[in-house]
């Protein structure tokens, strides 16, 4: 009986340490995502890794759009109206084929505090939404649209640019909180 009960108690020893070793932490994390994906005349390429989940959201963001995959896109995007109605409007002028046809993401980081302290409103987001846990992220990508997008004038057309994210955990799981300013790179 005694054997019984040990091995009953290192079972679950044994399995509580394997399902704390199967937590993704900042130190463990390791990119396993596509670099480079193509789907009909549009493309996605990763020229640099993301090192954390943060970084790997936002890439995921870049992604979707290209994918067209707008239900996966708001699972990792800030649960309010405005973005709601912005997905909306993606997915429209996606079927009328007005959308990125490239994102080349040359550079993605994890900006420190004194990196975002030129960041403006970055401390109201995390007050708004009551972010403990949240970094900014800065991606230096090239994008080109589609025919059909550029005859719309998009507000921002083919070239460079450099953008930062707020990313926050809800429930365990980084989101988009905020998509800053872009700036032209070239």
């Amino acid at each position: 009986m005694k054997k019984l009960i040990i091995f009953v108690i290192l079972s679950i020893f044994t399995f509580a340490l394997i399902a704390c070793s199967n937590n993704l932490t900042e130190e463990t994390y390791k990119y396993k995502g596509e670099t480079t994906v193509k789907t009909d005349d549009r493309n996605f390429v990763l020229e640099d890794i993301p090192e954390n989940l943060a970084e790997e959201t936002i890439a995921k963001d870049f992604l979707y759009t290209i994918t067209g995959e707008f239900d996966k896109k708001a699972e990792i995007i800030a649960d309010t109206e405005e973005y709601s109605f912005s997905i909306e409007n993606e997915k429209k002028q996606f079927e009328n084929e007005e959308f990125p046809k490239s994102y080349i993401i040359h550079n993605i980081s994890t900006l420190t505090k004194e990196e975002y302290d030129h960041y403006n409103e970055w401390q109201e987001c995390v007050e708004k939404y009551k972010l403990n846990d949240y970094k900014i992220v800065n991606v230096n990508f090239t994008q080109t649209y589609s025919e059909e997008a550029i005859e719309k004038g998009p507000q921002w057309g083919n070239g460079t640019y450099s953008r930062s994210f707020i990313v926050g955990k809800s429930n365990n799981i980084y989101k988009i909180y905020d998509f800053g300013v872009m700036s032209y790179k070239d």
